[in-house]
């Protein structure tokens, strides 16, 4: 490997200053094109690097965040039929598929700052300030200032509903089923 000194006796300028100003620490450099630090390595025993979604939910990886983790979600053929009545295209879902989608709905609300508008994180910062939920919450953007917030738990829910008028930059929130 090559490596050059550099010395603090190695600077250029005046020389104005005096031995006890001038820094005696002395530092090594790596020349360019020597060789390379690979050979250096250790075998370390492999980890598992985590990913910025399980480092956001807070999880090691082993357990799923998913909308149907039971594992109840079995699409059947005529589970869903696509149509189309006057020209207009239409969707039938069968009961037991409507009834998971109604089922992971019934803790969201609709939410919308009356007579201004709000970005995603300044809503998310103030909700979580507001009803102070103790597990976390989904908040998705949909259009023209309107937002679902869906709660892990039925209490959270709840607590969002019941609490009196929620204001935001002197504007209210409303909370709607």
């Amino acid at each position: 490997m090559n490596v050059s000194k550099v010395s603090s006796d190695d600077r250029i300028g005046d020389g104005i200053n005096t031995d006890e100003e001038r820094n005696t620490k002395k530092v090594w450099f790596k020349v360019v094109g020597g060789e390379s630090m690979d050979n250096m390595m250790v075998d370390s025993p492999s980890v598992r690097e985590v990913s910025w979604k399980e480092k956001l939910l807070g999880g090691n990886g082993s357990e799923s965040c998913d909308l149907f983790s039971d594992g109840d979600l079995v699409i059947k053929d005529g589970d869903i039929l696509q149509s189309s009545i006057d020209g207009i295209p239409t969707i039938d879902f069968s009961d037991q598929l409507r009834n998971i989608l109604v089922r992971d709905m019934e803790t969201t609300v609709i939410v919308k700052l009356l007579s201004r508008n709000i970005g995603y994180g300044v809503l998310h910062n103030h909700i979580t300030s507001l009803w102070k939920p103790p597990q976390p919450f989904r908040l998705m953007d949909i259009e023209n200032g309107y937002y679902l917030v869906r709660f892990q738990s039925r209490v959270n829910y709840d607590s969002a509903l019941t609490q009196g008028p929620c204001i935001v930059f002197r504007h209210y929130l409303t909370v709607q089923l």
